[in-house]
């Protein structure tokens, strides 16, 4: 039965027309202009429909922009009171326990409040706290979903929310009040808290080296540089140096070379370039097998204007013999786009493999390849080197890599949790699966992996359950 949005409707009249959330209206009147309606789609099912259908701010035939008259409040707040009411039949909410069964904004209310919190989250990993970082990701991940900005009045709502405990009530309450953490400010004002932090942006270093560093007296990247022998006259060299001559193997990115290459790893990608990224790649898979259809995941479909790197899940088109043609498709090309200069180097390599004796994991439906890829040049620009992760999947388990692949990474460790916690099951981006007798599932579409799982589908600008 569809939820009581959907049967309140009219579905023909719906396929013609951008049926989105209120939240559509309050950003288009806050930037004076009609966005894009892609993320802010009210039915799943019918999005690619609000997209085609969203209205043109050039076309006035679609819809009057922005009366002065009040006009746009009183609809928002209509469309406010229709979208409380409709939840009422929704497993969606904000105070649920897992981050699978909450939507979370790229951008939430409590913004501010929230990238503070993350300094503490990032200080307890970097020096080595792993469960106090998972509770400070666990309280991040609650608030991106709370709706209201938070002040004095409502903080007792905030203590009764999952992970929200008395400490971090009392963070919280500090932040309402001066606007900072006293615990942030003292981490940032330190020396060690920054040094680790700029060693972990190093491919390879991670915060147990960044530790190891820091005790041999290593402060700056320029300390870092001396360390490993890496000077701006031979930075260039040492990025190239294994981009040579590599007929039998791809040449692997060490901490030197990551060192050499960090300018560019940890500068942020635009869409534009993924996309462009993304046009190459299938480009060049089209040479090698016809039919391949691909997903661009990670960061760039949750919504975000600039990402860290590029993830593609890729599959073929064909469900009877798709698995086959896949297999051992990702060396390959992995191998082509290296031997064109477009992959320089590789950090991670795997086949398809077989699922283990214990069937704790799934086997033999993905091959990933973790890379580093530079655009070729042109007259306008000079690319940089660019992260890009390749996932090839079986046609069968195509949608559950695409969801795996997707989700933030509290967001993905709930969904494997309520998998296995309250249905039994066995989720990751490689498959589904019953956990007491190994029995496999194959969803035909994304929809239907969260309705494998008994959930409500999450549209992916709403899985953003990390800052």
């Amino acid at each position: 039965m569809r939820k009581r949005l959907e049967r309140h409707v009219n579905w023909n009249i719906a396929r013609r027309k951008a049926i989105v959330t209120p939240q559509w209206l309050r950003d288009s009147v806050e930037s004076g202009q009609l966005l894009p309606c892609g993320r802010y789609a009210a039915l799943g099912d019918l999005y690619e429909e609000t997209v085609k259908n969203c209205p043109d701010a050039s076309d006035g035939s679609h819809c009057q922009a922005f009366p002065e008259d009040g006009t746009a409040h009183r609809i928002e707040s209509e469309l406010t009171e229709r979208k409380y009411h409709s939840e009422k039949d929704t497993q969606i909410r904000y105070h649920h326990r897992y981050a699978c069964m909450r939507h979370s904004p790229l951008i939430c209310p409590n913004q501010g409040l929230v990238e503070k919190l993350a300094i503490l989250r990032r200080h307890r990993e970097i020096e080595g706290f792993d469960m106090q970082s998972l509770s400070y990701e666990r309280v991040i991940s609650v608030l991106k979903a709370f709706p209201y900005h938070i002040t004095l009045d409502n903080i007792h709502e905030v203590s009764e929310l999952p992970h929200i405990g008395s400490k971090i009530c009392s963070k919280i309450q500090e932040f309402i009040q001066h606007g900072d953490i006293s615990e942030c400010k003292s981490i940032l004002s330190g020396t060690r808290y920054h040094s680790l932090v700029e060693f972990t942006t190093v491919y390879g270093i991670g915060p147990a080296t960044a530790r190891n560093l820091y005790s041999l007296g290593l402060r700056t990247i320029k300390d870092l540089e001396n360390h490993y022998k890496v000077s701006p006259q031979t930075r260039d060299d040492i990025a190239k140096s294994l981009n040579v001559n590599f007929t039998k193997r791809l040449p692997q990115l060490s901490i030197k070379v990551g060192l050499a290459l960090r300018e560019d790893l940890r500068s942020r990608i635009p869409r534009s370039e993924v996309e462009e990224i993304h046009g190459v790649v299938m480009n060049e898979l089209a040479n090698i097998r016809s039919g391949c259809v691909s997903t661009i995941t990670g960061g760039y479909r949750r919504g975000k204007d600039e990402s860290n790197d590029v993830d593609i899940v890729i599959s073929h088109k064909d469900l009877k013999s798709g698995g086959d043609q896949v297999k051992g498709l990702c060396a390959h090309l992995v191998k082509r786009l290296h031997d064109k200069g477009l992959v320089t180097h590789v950090m991670h390599l795997s086949g398809f493999r077989e699922p283990n004796a214990l069937r704790t994991t799934h086997g033999d439906s993905l091959e990933k390849a973790l890379t580093v890829f530079i655009l070729p040049d042109d007259k306008k620009q000079k690319h940089v080197h660019r992260r890009l992760d390749l996932i090839f999947a079986a046609p069968e388990v195509y949608w559950t890599a695409v969801v795996g692949w997707t989700g933030s990474k509290m967001f993905e460790r709930d969904l494997r949790l309520w998998a296995k916690q309250e249905r039994g099951m066995r989720f990751d981006s490689s498959g589904i699966s019953r956990r007491h007798d190994s029995k496999l599932y194959f969803p035909n579409s994304e929809q239907e992996v969260f309705e494998l799982l008994g959930l409500e589908w999450i549209h992916p600008t709403l899985r953003n359950a990390d800052l």
